[in-house]
């Protein structure tokens, strides 16, 4: 096991041992998505898999995997280089620019996607493709960021192989 995964796992035992006791300084932002065309020109650029988390504001497995798995993974600075993880507001109201940049109801654009339940992590390409099964919910916490980095090596190399 390298000493990410292992720091990774540290982290996540200490959020999950200490959840909520220091929310508001722990929590790290994810970038929200505005404009699926300008991920996907990064996406392209860096030839990485865009992590998208589907969300909504009163959600708290949404917040639980945002500060138990997404949030340290980001403060590792291990997926700089081959991962963007970005989040998708589905809220009423929300709007999105999408691939092909149309102004979209953000809850239409996840429903593209077959998306019913917030948690939900797709993990797609720059062409807008689901490069491996989707997460939905959060299941056994303390296994699901081994779940999350199976699913982000299987789109990393699903993505080598399209190339």
């Amino acid at each position: 096991m390298t000493t990410t995964k292992i720091t990774i796992l540290l982290l996540l035992a200490v959020f999950i041992g200490d959840a909520g006791a220091q929310q508001d300084e722990a929590q790290v932002r994810l970038e929200e998505v505005t404009n699926f065309a300008v991920v996907a020109r990064m996406a392209a650029a860096k030839r990485t898999p865009i992590l998208l988390l589907v969300s909504q504001a009163h959600c708290g497995f949404c917040t639980q995997i945002k500060e138990q798995i997404l949030g340290p993974m980001i403060l590792s600075g291990d997926y700089d280089n081959t991962l963007l993880i970005r989040e998708l507001f589905i809220d009423y109201g929300s709007r999105v620019r999408d691939f092909q940049e149309n102004d979209v109801d953000s809850g239409s654009f996840a429903l593209r996607y077959q998306v019913y339940l917030t948690p939900t992590l797709l993990f797609i390409g720059p062409d807008g493709k689901e490069l491996t099964e989707r997460l939905v919910g959060i299941q056994t916490p303390e296994l699901f960021f081994f779940y999350v980095e199976s699913a982000v090596e299987k789109a990393i190399a699903s993505l080598r192989t399209r190339s």
